[in-house]
């Protein structure tokens, strides 16, 4: 089954990522919300996983019976901005951030996941709240809680930030992100296997209906979740092992440092007019273009 995962900003759009059975099928950048419900209309996934809350909070956790009633109740005047969803996270040791009751006082990208929601729905996702079948429903997802749960362990620190997050899901098994993903898109994959595990019944969600459940892609949570142990530098992201291709000898991300492609460009076209092997090396690299404009 086909399912869609959403990884929010407010400056930078969203990044989308298709998933099916676990393989990453397609991905795009710098959404907007017109065109995440076009994507939603074309490709017809089973369900939508948004990382963001789908409206902001209700405040439920300021009143002393609504409190009472979870299975471990918060401290006295602890969480009161808090969701419920929030709080179960949170006191397992998952932080996360808190969607306020008061919308003076949300995080400005919340907005921006609020707009997906409704692009969602647009396309006829629904919001899934926690209650009845999510199946063609659009679901709340927190990839970071998602890694959590999977690992069984928080995050190593963030100089294992990126290379951390995909170990994990490449030990849940998915499958086909590029090898120069940035953690956005990891976190869009993140996010559709998430909804994918939920929809096949490998998942959980906590949270109260009235204001919004986080779904899970475990069946079960711990306690108390603790720090994962630093990786082996076998594991160490894919910048400190890939090499900047204009021969610097610097680690990289993608291809290039910035500037470093044009500084080569240019000395290979400079080269090209006298011999044959920069002219080969302009080919390879998709930049024989250049060589015929002069």
């Amino acid at each position: 089954m086909a399912v869609l995962g959403v990884d929010v900003s407010l400056g930078r759009g969203l990044d989308v990522a298709l998933v099916e059975d676990g393989l990453v099928k397609g991905w795009w950048s710098a959404v907007g919300a017109a065109r995440l419900s076009e994507l939603l209309r074309e490709l017809r996934p089973r369900v939508v996983g948004i990382d963001s809350p789908p409206s902001m909070g209700l405040g439920l956790l300021r009143h002393d019976a609504e409190r009472a009633r979870l299975p471990v109740p918060p401290a006295p005047g602890k969480h009161l901005a808090r969701r419920v969803a929030e709080y179960e996270l949170s006191r397992r040791g998952i932080g996360s951030h808190q969607t306020h009751f008061d919308e003076t006082r949300l995080f400005s990208w919340m907005t921006a996941g609020f707009e997906a929601f409704r692009a969602a729905e647009a396309a006829s996702f629904a919001p899934y709240l926690g209650e009845g079948s999510p199946d063609g429903r659009a679901l709340e997802v927190f990839p970071y809680a998602s890694y959590v749960t999977l690992s069984g362990c928080l995050s190593p620190g963030r100089r294992w930030r990126l290379a951390w997050r995909r170990s994990v899901l490449d030990e849940a098994g998915v499958r086909g992100l590029p090898e120069d993903a940035a953690i956005d898109l990891v976190d869009a994959a993140c996010a559709a296997f998430t909804a994918e595990r939920f929809l096949s019944g490998e998942g959980t969600a906590v949270g109260d209906p009235r204001e919004g459940s986080i779904v899970l892609p475990v069946s079960d949570l711990l306690d108390r979740y603790r720090r994962c142990p630093p990786l082996e530098a076998s594991a160490r992201p894919p910048e400190a092992s890939r090499l900047c291709e204009c021969g610097c000898g610097r680690p990289v991300r993608r291809r290039f440092l910035p500037g470093h492609d044009s500084k080569l460009k240019s000395r290979l076209l400079r080269e090209a007019r006298t011999g044959d092997a920069a002219r080969a090396d302009l080919a390879r690299l998709g930049w024989s273009k250049f060589l015929e404009r002069e």
